[in-house]
């Protein structure tokens, strides 16, 4: 009976064992994918390639526009309860 608590014991901590291996190789392909996106990011925000279809949409949507705003009082309203 104690031998087949320890084969089982044995068993289960080389399968956890064996589960952090795993969840390990993971962890590091995640991280890799991490700094590779960021590059990505770091190479796109320092030098933005400008495509001929955002030429033309940045002439036609400026980004700062002059914003219309109607006549709007600022009266606070008091209400009686």
């Amino acid at each position: 009976m104690f031998k087949n608590n320890v084969t089982d014991h044995k068993q289960k901590v080389e399968t956890i064992i064996k589960n952090i291996n795993t969840i390990s190789l993971e962890l590091k392909k995640m991280q890799e994918l991490s700094q590779l996106l960021l590059c990505d990011l770091i190479l796109h925000f320092d030098n933005p390639v400008m495509t001929d279809d955002l030429k033309e949409t940045e002439k036609n949507n400026p980004l700062f526009e002059e914003s219309e705003i109607s006549d709007v009082s600022f009266t606070s309203n008091s209400f009686s309860v």
